[in-house]
């Protein structure tokens, strides 16, 4: 990016953090991750997701919204969650540019370029590139194994993307959640040996009830209400024209 570029998107009011602080920027990105893949674990859940098309063809209207509703939400927080864990990679390497910037004499950034350099050229990285890409691309990659054609719902999963190890036959929430160590480990390899013990490697958040959940529930959730948010994308009448 050249001069000129990188001045036109500065956000004059948040100051540039230095290497350590990116580090802990990253961590944070991390976190959003856990919390997009909490509510991928939680919707898959949902007769939304584990019944069959041509089932919820014969429901009722309403029934069908509250369905496409939860496919609305787990979708956009998968998306949600390769972006995040592929940022990680983005993030790390601006972090050891900055870090080679400003410690110029610390021969261990050079290593930690290599090292990363090494890591990009993994399946697993190179898997998750491809998924986050092809999940903004077209949002329906998830998969559902059933048994015989229309039978009983066996399990989720990523579909396979050309060139890379078929994944039909692993459950979803599984390769999700090795994407998601492999991820959190890379940045932790990176972190200075006084930082890592710093940062949790736990995450909970709370998770809104899906309208067609069929998981199980603890008791005192059975009855708890949903808070709905309407968003409205009506086309305004342009002032000007108001006034004439």
């Amino acid at each position: 990016m050249t001069g000129r570029a990188r001045e036109e998107n500065d956000m004059p009011n948040v100051p540039d953090p230095d290497f350590v602080g990116t580090l802990c920027e990253i961590w944070f990105g991390i976190n959003y991750a856990a919390y997009h893949l909490a509510y991928v674990r939680v919707y898959l859940q949902t007769a939304a997701l584990q019944t069959h098309v041509e089932e919820i063809k014969h429901q009722e209207q309403a029934i069908r919204d509250q369905m496409q509703t939860d496919v609305v939400i787990c979708r956009t927080h998968l998306a949600a969650f390769f972006w995040q864990i592929n940022h990680v990679f983005e993030a790390l390497r601006t972090a050891i540019t900055r870090g080679r910037k400003e410690h110029g004499k610390l021969k261990y950034f050079w290593k930690w370029e290599q090292d990363l350099k090494r890591i990009e050229e993994t399946p697993l990285r190179q898997e998750i590139s491809a998924y986050r890409n092809k999940g903004h691309e077209i949002p329906a990659i998830i998969g559902c194994a059933w048994e015989g054609k229309g039978g009983r719902f066996v399990r989720h999963f990523l579909p396979t993307i050309d060139r890379h190890e078929p994944k039909e036959s692993t459950d979803m929430n599984t390769q999700l959640q090795l994407y998601f160590e492999f991820v959190a480990n890379v940045w932790l390899s990176f972190a200075p040996g006084d930082f890592k013990d710093k940062f949790p490697r736990n995450f909970r958040f709370p998770v809104t009830v899906p309208h067609s959940f069929i998981g199980e529930l603890p008791p005192e959730l059975k009855s708890v209400p949903q808070l709905e948010v309407l968003i409205e994308a009506y086309k305004r009448e342009d002032e000007s024209s108001k006034k004439e």
